[in-house]
């Protein structure tokens, strides 16, 4: 049976999804609500939606399956009165980047026969805003689903069907676990990014290397959308980023000791080299 799908928030990922969904015949309305009134222009005129709502609330009133697309920061104060509202059945999930501390609150605020489960497509981009929806963007990604003791069967199977129909590979994986990786996979490469960027003093254009760009890519996403995912996992980052900071030591100490560290610094060098052939050629 095809959803009735309403997304929260017309950013680039939610603006993908709504149009995703609608370009496919996922479900049938697809319905938005942005508290951005340009937002929701550009996504109904370039057919990401069907339709604008007003409010989240008429918009939830639409729905059989409610996206959140907004920062970690919002999802929990947006959801937390419209779960209260929602026709029972209706399932509720997100898109954010962090999920413990979402998925442990939903839980204590959702109503008997209201579900929330936790989703973070492993996609994106630096860049913001519907114009830069992207109705092809799931496909062959990860969508990470992160349920919880009192998940259904039921909501699993919808949720993970719904992804799937959009092109993705769903994987099932408990909230502590997926902000545990993504702390080293997305975060702190974040994180990294940003303070890269800032490091020369003076930007001498032509001398801004392939490298350097590539590098610090990511510092192109908006400050206060990271702000608040480096504070929603803060022990998971403190704790790679003190890792990191291990490393970095042991390649400081080998290049101030070339002659007695070299072995030291290619054994650093080369681990890196070999885990990332692993890791490209495995997919």
């Amino acid at each position: 049976m095809s959803e009735r799908l309403a997304v929260l928030g017309l950013g680039m990922m939610g603006g993908s999804v709504a149009g995703a969904a609608r370009s496919r015949s996922v479900a049938s309305p697809v319905v938005g609500w942005d508290p951005n009134p340009k937002a929701c222009a550009t996504a109904l005129a370039n057919g990401l939606v069907d339709s604008i709502e007003l409010t989240a609330e008429d918009a939830v009133s639409k729905a059989s399956l409610v996206v959140a697309a907004c920062p970690v920061t919002q999802v929990v104060p947006l959801l937390s009165q419209l779960v209260q509202d929602a026709e029972p059945g209706t399932l509720f999930t997100d898109l954010g980047s962090t999920k413990l501390s979402i998925v442990r609150s939903m839980r204590g605020v959702s109503p008997a026969g209201i579900e929330f489960l936790g989703s973070h497509p492993l996609a994106g981009s630096e860049k913001s805003g519907p114009s830069h929806a992207d109705t092809n963007l799931l496909e062959r990604k990860v969508v990470a689903l992160c349920p919880d003791e009192s998940s259904t069967p039921g909501s699993r199977d919808r949720l993970g069907k719904f992804w799937a129909a959009l092109g993705a590979r769903v994987v099932f994986c408990p909230a502590e676990e997926h902000d545990a990786l993504l702390a080293l996979t997305s975060h702190l490469p974040h994180l990294l990014a940003y303070l890269m960027a800032g490091m020369p003093e003076q930007m001498h254009a032509p001398f801004l290397a392939g490298g350097f760009r590539d590098m610090t890519r990511l510092a192109g996403s908006s400050p206060q959308l990271w702000m608040g995912i480096f504070g929603d996992n803060r022990e998971q980052l403190l704790r790679c980023s003190r890792d990191f900071r291990d490393k970095l030591d042991q390649a400081i100490q080998a290049l101030e000791n070339p002659g007695a560290e070299s072995d030291s610094l290619r054994g650093l060098i080369e681990k890196g080299w070999a885990a990332r052939t692993t890791w490209q050629t495995t997919g």
